[in-house]
């Protein structure tokens, strides 16, 4: 059995920044299930339609494709490639799960004034809410504003939604 071909151990502590066009083309797997799972996150929680994460979904399914060859190679009738097969479309079946999510929560009706729940991913130091208020943001804090107010710190990815 390859590494190669093995979603179930993946190491899911690289991490690539929600917005990163530069990210290695031949990059774990994991790397783009958790980039996409953090874009569906926003997804759902932005009033917005945010930017298309193409390389993550056609990557992943690049990666399903792939995946799929190989369950279908382990399903030769061996108790034990049965097993390992199992746990293959497993986890295949929450990638998909992601990646359907992800999907259908861009086609939601944007709602730009609404209350969002944000996490502060790198420092942005005094930040002007309107003419008479300004807040520091600093990373790992944890803020709710109108959507419409931190809109550019989260296209920049200095900021998630939670």
């Amino acid at each position: 059995m390859s590494e190669d071909h093995d979603l179930a151990s993946l190491d899911l502590n690289f991490r690539v920044s929600a917005y990163d066009d530069k990210a290695e083309d031949n990059a774990d797997p994991a790397t783009y299930v958790r980039h996409l799972t953090q874009a569906w996150i926003n997804e759902r929680a932005a009033p917005d339609v945010l930017r298309y994460e193409q390389k993550a979904v056609d990557k992943l399914l690049e990666k399903i494709e792939e995946q799929t060859a190989v369950i279908d190679e382990l399903d030769s009738g061996d108790d034990t490639a049965m097993i390992v097969s199992i746990l293959y479309q497993t986890e295949l079946e929450r990638v998909k799960f992601v990646l359907r999510s992800y999907l259908r929560a861009r086609i939601s009706k944007p709602r730009l004034d609404e209350a969002v729940f944000c996490r502060v991913v790198e420092d942005i130091g005094d930040f002007q809410l309107d003419e008479d208020e300004t807040v520091v943001l600093e990373t790992g804090q944890i803020y709710i504003f109108r959507y419409t107010t931190i809109r550019v710190l989260l296209q920049r990815g200095q900021l998630e939604l939670i």
